[in-house]
């Protein structure tokens, strides 16, 4: 996950280095750089294709492919419609998560939220090196090499993947027919509403990075930069938070219930420390507290981790790999919206994106309430068994 981000985040910190070599201004390479959301969006539909559900290691090679191949083409086409499409293909690489989500979940079922935690900070670890790492490799060999050498080390990375884990770590290939016919994860309400309650956190996280350069430095004179690192930083620490807080609770001995309940709650905690933190940056204009509230609006990305802990708890084991496929479409679909939306709202001025995000944090804790309120699948696919066995 590092390395597909790294690669995802170096376009927009080596932009103006492909501004000068392919003529493009800086403003359309702008569209293209964000043009990877776009792909995110289809990942999880693809995923949740016939082709992608039961081959787990496809999905995860289709993923670092379309990572890796366009970076090392972008550096030898210099046509914008091309370089759109191309980082379009990129966004696919979030087609690997429901596969990761699924095998933190089995595989360290005691510390789910924390295992997928780390895995999803790798997102924001990876933004940190292309921002970082990238422009000081590009002093020493030109941007060109520098996007092949990390579409190499992807590739080389999805390939040891694909041979090294072993299939008993990963979701099952094949399922019996009749387990398929009785349980559709689409027509379960829960499905749709569990999906809805992380639309809004990726909607702040996604639009956010890209915008706090402009919101830092012309409302409050901070550096771009440094707030970006800060805002980044951030997530990463409040990607493991509530793994850590759900472990010290021992809250891996409750029942799927009881289990579920304790992440969706967290989870609401969460936007609500999120809201908080926007709400005081809306009232507080002091250089020095914005920066110390960016941490505190962060606790956004923490949503992640709980949201993709549910994949193994709501659902039966055999359907929870296409459960998250299915989470993923629509918690994703904010991925089409939300820049667009954003950059619309943003151009009525600053004071209206902490509005936006204030609002969308109030609608995931509202959301989240009403999920923890509904019927698990996995509860109605007991007691079906139960009636079927009496």
């Amino acid at each position: 996950m590092s390395f597909n981000f790294t690669a995802l985040t170096l376009f927009s910190s080596l932009s103006s280095h492909i501004s000068l070599t392919y003529g493009l201004s800086i403003e359309s390479l702008k569209w293209a750089a964000s043009a990877f959301t776009i792909g995110i969006f289809f990942a999880f539909l693809i995923g949740h294709s016939k082709y992608f559900e039961y081959e787990p290691k496809l999905g995860v090679l289709v993923a670092g492919l379309a990572v890796s191949i366009p970076q090392f083409l972008i550096p030898f086409i210099g046509n914008f419609i091309a370089i759109t499409a191309l980082r379009i293909v990129q966004g696919l690489a979030m087609a690997a998560i429901p596969v990761f989500s699924y095998q933190a979940g089995t595989v360290f079922p005691r510390h789910r939220t924390l295992a997928i935690g780390i895995i999803v900070s790798g997102i924001f670890i990876g933004g940190f090196l292309g921002s970082t790492l990238g422009p000081e490799l590009t002093l020493h060999i030109g941007w060109r090499f520098t996007f092949i050498v990390f579409g190499l080390v992807t590739l080389i990375l999805t390939l040891s993947y694909v041979a090294l884990i072993p299939d008993k770590y990963l979701p099952p290939k094949r399922v019996a027919k009749e387990e398929v016919m009785e349980f559709s994860v689409w027509r379960e309400k829960f499905t749709v509403i569990w999906g809805f309650t992380f639309f809004p956190g990726l909607w702040i996280v996604f639009t956010l990075a890209p915008l706090i350069h402009f919101i830092s430095e012309s409302m409050y004179e901070v550096s771009g930069i440094l707030s970006s690192t800060i805002l980044e930083s951030s997530y990463i620490v409040w990607s493991y938070i509530p793994g850590v807080a759900l472990a010290l609770l021992k809250h891996s001995r409750l029942n799927a219930r009881s289990l579920f309940r304790s992440v969706a709650l967290t989870q609401a905690i969460l936007y609500v420390l999120s809201m908080i933190g926007a709400l005081a940056i809306l009232l507080i204009h002091n250089p020095t507290t914005f920066l110390a509230l960016l941490a505190i609006l962060a606790a956004v990305q923490g949503t992640g981790p709980t949201f993709w802990s549910v994949q193994t708890i709501a659902y039966p084991k055999h359907i929870a790999h296409k459960a998250g496929y299915a989470l993923g479409v629509i918690s994703n679909s904010a991925a089409l919206v939300g820049p667009i939306a954003t950059l619309l709202i943003s151009s009525l001025g600053p004071t209206n994106i902490w509005l936006l995000i204030i609002a969308l944090n109030i609608a995931g804790v509202v959301i989240t309430l009403i999920g923890m309120r509904t019927r698990l699948p996995v509860e109605k696919f007991s007691s079906r068994t139960f009636s079927t066995s009496s």
